[in-house]
């Protein structure tokens, strides 16, 4: 019987409902519009006047954080994973 408090059994938890949250109609919109809002940003910051230091910090901040959100949602499926094999092998 798996413990339920077990932060392996948490991860793999945590790992699956993200899955599910990116199968999902919101999960696809939002990584959807973090990928246009990167790109987006990628794109004015390429035409910015150098000169322009706030707005570069701006645009580079978009960027960031748009990926930051994926990134995140990519280590917590990909922890998820390795606990459930973890918990498949014991």
């Amino acid at each position: 019987m798996l413990d339920a408090n077990d932060p392996t059994v948490k991860a793999a938890v945590l790992g699956r409902q993200v899955e599910d949250f990116l199968q999902s109609d919101i999960g696809k919109y939002l990584v959807g519009r973090a990928d246009s809002d990167a790109q987006e940003a990628l794109d004015q910051l390429k035409r910015v006047a150098w000169w322009r230091g706030k707005r570069i910090q701006y645009l580079q901040n978009r960027v960031y954080v748009a990926e930051k959100f994926q990134e995140w949602l990519g280590n917590a499926y990909s922890e998820g994973l390795n606990a459930l094999r973890s918990l498949e092998n014991v």
